[in-house]
């Protein structure tokens, strides 16, 4: 079972995030502070969730833009 480590921006305490939680926002097992949502794998976005995922999303994101021109 992978795992990932998943530091908490309030106390600094290492989770641990099995990696079939991918998306799913946790709590910091010390301080119990809310953890961001862990992805693994790229999310493909359009014009209407980008904003919304962003918004939400607390933590750096890497977009990538394209187009097919």
């Amino acid at each position: 079972m992978a795992a990932y480590i998943v530091t908490c921006a309030e106390c600094g305490t290492a989770n641990r995030i099995p990696a079939e939680k991918e998306g799913v926002a946790g709590k910091c097992g010390s301080c119990k502070a809310q953890l961001p949502p862990l992805y693994l794998h790229p999310q493909q976005l359009d014009d209407h969730s980008f904003d919304r995922f962003v918004a939400g999303y607390h933590a750096p994101v890497i977009a990538e833009f394209w187009a097919p021109w």
